[in-house]
């Protein structure tokens, strides 16, 4: 061969090397980078687990990752506060402010009856993803303020509202010990807000809705589980330890005084594990330490986590799926269940007849024989009224006639159905710049 042919033959194998290493870097850079392929999409965010500490978001926060116009590493962090105005005290770099309970949480009908403080719709999802500038290869960190430090579930509900509507724990963080943690770590909380482009990403992308279903029990769920027993179930209720909690106060009525739901007690076969066994202060314990502290029995595989409004259930669910068992809820071998309407919605469910007593109204409005009065499936089950608490009157929010177990699961029936009514796609949605697949 002549040197010249070599010459060519040369030139010609490094241009095909050079479109092999063009293609193989798009592959990476946009069929395996956004939430439709999780497991391969995340490199530089990518976690042992989804709880992070102060140096790992300081770290991105140097990078120039949070807020960034596009690219398939962008962070956007969320701090969310029961009250908002806590974000103005001082807040991390780059992060945005959320309602705990006027974006997180929502009142629906579920069941017979209207609840409070569930998951929230689609609408309410599409608003919040927009607002804050997520798209496809948003990692999503959540805080909360220093004030609220002692509400682990601010840092914990997001995480677990975005799995229920299908987000992949791959792309969402968990700041271990919010604000306070990051203050104490020596970083900087500032008071300028930053300046964010709307997305045009939503819930379902490409007309796909994700919602996972098996994430959350609604009450017919929890019914059903109930009543299947505990061979593979497992019920911990966060809010106290060995006992049952309790008074348990009303989720939507907030007036002077309290009201309080019909009965309490623990649903049948369910255990106590309080939320503060886990963290000190809003800062997660060890893996161990909190595994220990759940000690989940051998052949429990599905961990219904309960409370009073569904935040400190948030708390045991995070730790179990996004924390102490990641890998093992991630291979399938083990299941975190999110009950949000817990006992502000169970402890609703009684006719108005008391079972077992000379008392003919307890306060329950359910009618009698209800297939929902779930008092049977209530272990050391005791009245509100018989301690002279108040009981709230519930019949205007009542369904007429009430549903079936097949069309009384309207939340996620609803949200299954549910199609965001913008068109995305699977690479860069931020307004003003993007990924460019």
């Amino acid at each position: 061969m002549s040197e010249k042919m070599m010459k060519k033959s040369r030139v010609l194998l490094f241009s095909l090397l050079g479109l092999l290493a063009v293609a193989v870097l798009s592959i990476w850079g946009c069929g395996d980078t956004s939430y439709d392929s999780p497991a391969k999409g995340v490199t530089t965010t990518k976690t042992a687990t989804a709880l992070i500490e102060p140096a790992e978001l300081s770290q991105w926060i140097t990078e120039g990752k949070v807020n960034k116009a596009g690219g398939y590493d962008r962070v956007v962090i969320l701090q969310v506060d029961g009250t908002v105005t806590n974000y103005d005290l001082g807040h991390i770099a780059g992060s945005q402010s959320v309602g705990l309970n006027t974006e997180l949480a929502q009142t629906r009908v579920e069941g017979p009856m209207y609840t409070g403080s569930m998951v929230p719709d689609g609408t309410t999802m599409d608003t919040l993803i927009q607002r804050a500038g997520i798209d496809a290869n948003t990692t999503i960190v959540f805080t909360t303020s220093e004030a609220e430090s002692g509400s682990p579930w601010n840092l914990t509900r997001g995480y677990t509202v975005f799995r229920y509507w299908g987000f992949p724990k791959e792309r969402l963080k968990v700041l271990n010990g919010g604000n306070k943690a990051w203050k104490a770590a020596g970083m900087p909380l500032v008071f300028d807000k930053p300046t964010v482009a709307r997305s045009s990403y939503a819930v379902t992308p490409n007309g796909v809705n994700r919602v996972r279903a098996d994430l959350r029990a609604s009450l017919a769920d929890m019914i059903a589980a109930v009543n299947a027993g505990t061979a593979t179930n497992d019920f911990i209720d966060g809010r106290s330890t060995d006992v049952p909690a309790g008074p348990t106060s009303d989720l939507i009525d907030t007036s002077t005084p309290t009201k309080y739901v019909v009965f309490e007690g623990a649903v049948h076969g369910g255990r106590n594990k309080a939320h503060t066994l886990l963290h000190t202060a809003g800062k997660f314990k060890s893996v161990a330490e909190v595994q220990t502290a759940l000690a989940i029995p051998a052949g429990r595989t599905s961990i219904y986590t309960i409370c009073r409004a569904g935040n400190i259930a948030s708390v045991l669910f995070f730790a179990i799926d996004g924390y102490a068992y990641y890998n093992e809820t991630t291979a399938g071998a083990l299941k975190a269940v999110w009950y949000d309407g817990s006992w502000g919605q169970w402890g609703l469910m009684a006719s108005s007849d008391k079972v077992g007593t000379t008392l003919a109204n307890a306060g329950g409005k359910l009618a009698v024989g209800s297939i929902w009065d779930t008092t049977g499936l209530t272990d050391s089950r005791t009245y509100n009224i018989d301690a002279g608490r108040a009981i709230v009157t519930y019949s205007t929010r009542l369904l007429s006639p009430e549903p079936t177990y097949a069309t009384g699961n309207q939340i996620e029936d609803t949200d299954a159905a549910y199609h965001s009514p913008v068109s995305t796609s699977s690479g860069s949605g931020t307004t003003g710049g993007g990924g460019g697949c």
